[in-house]
């Protein structure tokens, strides 16, 4: 046993928990909340070993929340269904949270993040990043309610850093089972996006920039951002991703037209 607990938000994720949990350290508490699963999610999670519970769903940063309350240990990972650690990771997880340094450690710390796309591990176009993802129970919440972020709260005596577990310790991210997955979580993103924007004018100023935004965004991650170098999957999420950028502040606009 290590003093680590694992805590994943779920719904319906019986294509994908089981590669999830399969790759975690051994000896781990594993709590998995869940927000009414229709298929075989909390059978997956109680057959290796996880700590279930059903909440209804609000919104990202709150459910991650209450699956923290649950964890019992001193270290906290946050994953999400969908991800799977390295060996790598894995291993250097598991060192660092039996070391002296965690003992004596206050602080939270980003994982280094991939994007799998189109059967394809990305390296270029923003398709890399480094949420914070392990961090001491008690030290801070999750905010925002869509793409959630971890922040340490006032007076938790730490910081947030970025910690090398060793070359190949990513998370490796399975977003997108394939285009039309991509196009269903797409449509669903930008609808909640609009929902929870604030009404306001179009003004000419934000117009413009409505208009030039989904061209700059190809450009920066196909071009600026190296993209290209990811071949033809490369290309696609560089347009897609300008897309997005374009759709989802169109339904805001849509929305204030009405």
């Amino acid at each position: 046993m290590i003093d680590l607990s694992v805590v994943i938000i779920t719904l319906n994720e019986e294509a994908r928990l089981g590669r999830c949990l399969a790759r975690l350290p051994e000896g781990v508490e594993v709590v998995v909340l869940d927000s009414g699963s229709t298929d075989l999610t909390l059978e997956i999670a109680s057959a290796h070993g996880a700590r279930t519970a059903v909440r209804v769903f609000d919104d990202y940063a709150s459910q991650k929340n209450a699956a923290i309350a649950m964890a019992s240990r001193d270290w906290i990972l946050s994953l999400d269904a969908d991800e799977v650690l390295s060996e790598e990771l894995s291993r250097g997880i598991s060192s660092f949270v039996a070391s002296r340094e965690a003992k004596e450690s206050r602080d939270a710390y980003r994982l280094t993040r991939r994007l799998f796309f189109m059967g394809r591990a990305m390296r270029f176009g923003k398709t890399c990043d480094a949420p914070v993802r392990l961090f001491r129970r008690g030290s801070g919440n999750f905010h925002s309610e869509i793409h959630e972020q971890f922040q340490l709260e006032s007076g938790s005596n730490g910081k947030v850093r970025n910690r090398n577990f060793g070359r190949g310790a990513w998370i490796l991210h399975f977003s997108y089972e394939n285009l039309s997955d991509y196009f269903e979580k797409f449509n669903r993103y930008t609808s909640r996006i609009a929902e929870r924007s604030p009404e306001r004018k179009l003004n000419p100023a934000a117009f413009m920039a409505h208009v030039i935004r989904p061209f700059f965004e190809f450009s920066s991650r196909y071009v600026l951002r190296l993209g290209f170098l990811d071949g033809y999957p490369g290309y696609c999420y560089a347009l897609l991703s300008s897309l997005y950028a374009f759709v989802k502040y169109a339904k805001r606009v849509e929305r204030n037209l009405k």
